[in-house]
């Protein structure tokens, strides 16, 4: 009877303390997920501020910006970089947000240079082959003060018109007309200092039987600092003489007759050149009136004023010339052709 009781009471224990663990485990149980509610709320208030400051970034950059069609998604590129401020939607640095300007702060654009030094790298590259001097338009200016006699034949040289220059002067100063052998011209290339103060590139299409002359004038008056404005074909013009000449630009071949007259001019020929010739204007004396061409060199027709521009007998300029066997236009007393140099050539 003993040993009956002893059981049961064994058998109501283990109940009891099943009982007991199971309200143990349930009520644990009960209190991790309550807390894991509370982290997870707790997280989700603590960020709100953070991801609606991303959205309102994302949805900024997605207004004020548009992304470079040249870039590949995935590729870690900077934004904005070659892109100038404020075109095609790009926000300019006034309105660039604080987290964006850490950002460039720490990225590799902060080694490119700015537009105002890449144009300075690019005047400091100076070509040191025709080839590279060839690849550069006239009139670009190099940053440098003089060249070394070494690399004259480098900057100031001639050569037969290539098919290049040729599809530049068809149809213009080279008309159907035209009459010169294409063989009997010559491009050339030089330096020459600007009104600026600065080296420019020029270049001119003379006669053969003048251009090695012509080659050794611009050398001269390159290192004597001698000012000239522009000197581009005058296919840059259209090959109007008047238009060329009103923009101060000097300038040789251009089959084309006298002004007013029907016989071909020696710049037809490409033995004669125009220096300056704004302020050194054409003057045709005549009985009813007085022509000065261009129109709008009237003003520097008068040669008794003080101008550094005129080209005046014995000047350097006219020096350098004329003991070449080139004759000055200066000197015609009824047509006075100021700005106008030519050879003849037996």
């Amino acid at each position: 009877m003993k040993g009956i009781r002893r059981k049961l009471l064994i058998i109501c224990l283990c109940i009891i303390l099943s009982t007991i663990f199971s309200l143990l485990r349930d009520r644990i149980t009960n209190k991790d997920e309550n807390t894991k509610e509370k982290q997870t709320q707790s997280n989700q208030v603590n960020n709100y501020p953070a991801n609606n400051s991303a959205s309102d970034e994302t949805q900024s950059q997605d207004e004020g910006t548009k992304p470079d069609e040249n870039t590949m998604p995935g590729e870690n590129t900077v934004p904005g970089e070659n892109t100038v401020p404020g075109e095609n939607g790009i926000p300019d640095e006034e309105n660039t947000n604080t987290n964006s300007d850490k950002e460039r702060s720490n990225s590799p654009s902060d080694n490119t240079t700015t537009p105002d030094k890449d144009a300075e790298n690019v005047l400091n590259e100076i070509p040191n082959t025709r080839e590279a001097l060839n690849q550069l338009p006239a009139e670009t200016t190099l940053n440098i003060n003089e060249v070394e006699s070494k690399e004259m034949d480098t900057y100031f040289y001639y050569e037969e018109i290539s098919e290049d220059v040729f599809n530049r002067i068809k149809g213009k100063s080279y008309g159907e007309d035209c009459t010169v052998p294409l063989e009997d011209l010559r491009y050339i290339r030089v330096l020459h200092y600007g009104f600026d103060e600065k080296t420019h590139i020029g270049e001119l299409i003379v006669n053969k039987a003048i251009a090695r002359d012509i080659v050794d004038i611009f050398k001269e008056l390159y290192e004597l600092k001698y000012p000239i404005e522009k000197m581009v074909l005058i296919d840059a013009y259209d090959a109007d003489d008047n238009t060329s000449i009103a923009d101060n630009n000097t300038s040789s071949f251009n089959f084309r007759p006298v002004p007013g007259g029907s016989h071909l001019s020696k710049h037809a020929l490409g033995l004669a050149i125009d220096i300056n010739p704004l302020y050194n204007p054409f003057v045709q004396y005549m009985k009813k009136e007085t022509i000065i061409l261009p129109i709008e060199g009237s003003q520097y027709a008068d040669r008794s004023l003080d101008n550094p521009y005129y080209i005046r007998e014995n000047d350097v300029l006219f020096k350098t010339f004329t003991k070449r066997g080139f004759s000055w236009g200066g000197f015609w007393k009824t047509e006075p052709d100021y700005q106008h140099f030519v050879k003849k050539i037996d």
